[in-house]
């Protein structure tokens, strides 16, 4: 923010708290006063874009690295897995990870340049899916090896199909993050309700 917008701003709030405390709250003059320009020196402080202030244009600039971050690590990590699944020769592993895939692929284009996105499944993109690629990277060292137990080929598959309810568990917050947050609030107000209602009873 631009020095003398920040300065602005913090008059136009600092004019506005003196009259609220000095005929609102009835304090003394004096009092109203020195809140009134406190208010002021906090603004500009906070709102200048050096120094001690928030830096807001510093922080929209990390955000957009880490969104970047994030899609770099899931992109690679999706790369993987599209380069090992053509190869993979049991038919029902082969469409798990190409179904993984497909839904990646859809995470990864709903939370390009959405922070709030990003944010959402920054789990999936940095440690589910680069997981996902070593599991289906291991699964062609299974096929190619014929000693290999089966209860290691049962293990490989029952994660792949967990990892892909994870990724549409994803894909769902991706699509709308402001979901998850209505699911919390609920949870929330729900559990102070039931805690409210029993102090009633």
């Amino acid at each position: 923010m631009e020095r003398g917008t920040s300065t602005l701003l913090a008059g136009i709030a600092g004019a506005l708290t003196f009259p609220a405390l000095a005929l609102g709250l009835a304090l003394p003059l004096w009092l109203s006063l020195l809140v009134a320009g406190g208010v002021f020196g906090g603004l500009v402080l906070a709102l200048r874009p050096s120094g001690f202030g928030l830096n807001l244009n510093a922080m929209m600039e990390a955000q957009s690295d880490t969104v970047r971050g994030l899609l770099a690590d899931g992109g690679a990590a999706l790369t993987r897995i599209k380069r090992i699944a053509p190869a993979i020769k049991d038919p029902a592993m082969k469409a798990s990870v190409l179904a993984l895939a497909a839904t990646s692929d859809q995470i990864l284009a709903h939370v390009q340049g959405d922070t709030a996105r990003a944010m959402a499944v920054r789990r999936y993109l940095t440690f589910y899916l680069p997981n996902a690629a070593s599991i289906a990277e291991g699964w062609q060292t299974i096929e190619a090896s014929a000693g290999s137990p089966p209860e290691r080929k049962q293990q490989a598959r029952d994660v792949m199909n967990a990892l892909n309810e994870a990724a549409a568990k994803y894909a769902g917050e991706a699509d709308a993050p402001e979901l998850s947050e209505l699911d919390l609030s609920l949870k929330v107000v729900k559990d102070s309700l039931k805690a409210d209602l029993e102090k009633t009873v």
